[in-house]
C-alpha cells in the first residue's frame, strides 16, 4: 500500500492527521491500522485501529471504532502477524488478558535465559503507555513459539528465580 495520510475528527471537534499502516478487509468490513502523525510529522510508535468506507474516489471515509471482541482480536491478530512477518525483531508484542477480561498489548523489553532453571524469560511493560504506570515492567517466564514469538507466559514460580531476574534488570539499567 502506498503510503496514505488521512485525518480523523476527535471527540473535541478538532481533526488529526494520521498515517496508514495498512487496510484489510474482513467478509462485512474494510479496517484501517494506522499511527498518529505530529505536527512535526512523524509518527508515533502506537497503532490504532478503525472501520471506514469507501467514497467514490476510493479515498477512506466514515471512520467507526470498532464495536465487539471479535473484531479487536481480528485486528489484533493482523498486528501480530505484521510484526511477525515484517518487523525488524527490536520491537516484539503479544497480547495477555488483564484482570477483566480485556486484551491488553505488551512489548519485550529484554528476553534472557537462566540456565539453572532451564528456562527462558521476558521483561515487559504495556505497549499502551495510557495503561501503565511510569516505570512499570513486568517479568515472566515465557515459551516461544516457532519464530521466537511469546507463545505463552508462566509464573516465576520461587524466590531464587525472582532474585535472578531482579539481577537481570538491575544490569540492564546500569548499561
Amino acid at each position: 500500500m502506498d503510503e496514505q495520510n488521512f485525518k480523523i475528527q476527535l471527540e473535541d471537534g478538532t481533526e488529526q492527521e494520521c498515517r496508514a499502516i495498512i487496510t484489510f478487509d474482513s467478509d462485512d468490513h474494510s479496517y484501517v491500522l494506522y499511527s498518529i502523525v505530529d505536527e512535526a510529522g512523524n509518527d508515533s510508535e502506537e497503532v490504532s485501529a478503525l472501520r471506514f468506507e469507501l467514497d467514490e474516489n476510493g479515498q477512506m471515509t466514515d471512520f467507526t471504532s470498532l464495536e465487539t471482541e471479535e473484531e479487536w482480536e481480528m485486528v489484533d491478530e493482523v498486528l501480530n502477524t505484521l510484526i511477525a512477518e515484517f518487523g525488524d525483531g527490536e520491537e516484539d508484542f503479544f497480547t495477555i488478558s488483564d484482570e477483566n477480561g480485556k486484551e491488553v498489548v505488551c512489548e519485550v523489553i529484554h528476553r534472557f535465559e537462566l540456565e539453572e532453571f532451564n528456562k527462558s524469560y521476558i521483561l515487559y511493560t504495556f505497549a499502551d503507555q495510557e495503561n501503565m504506570e511510569i516505570g512499570e515492567i513486568f517479568a515472566a517466564c515465557y515459551i516461544a513459539g516457532e519464530k521466537g514469538e511469546v507463545q505463552d507466559l508462566l509464573p516465576i514460580e520461587t524466590d531464587e528465580e525472582w532474585e535472578k531476574v531482579e539481577q537481570e534488570l538491575a544490569s540492564l539499567n546500569q548499561k
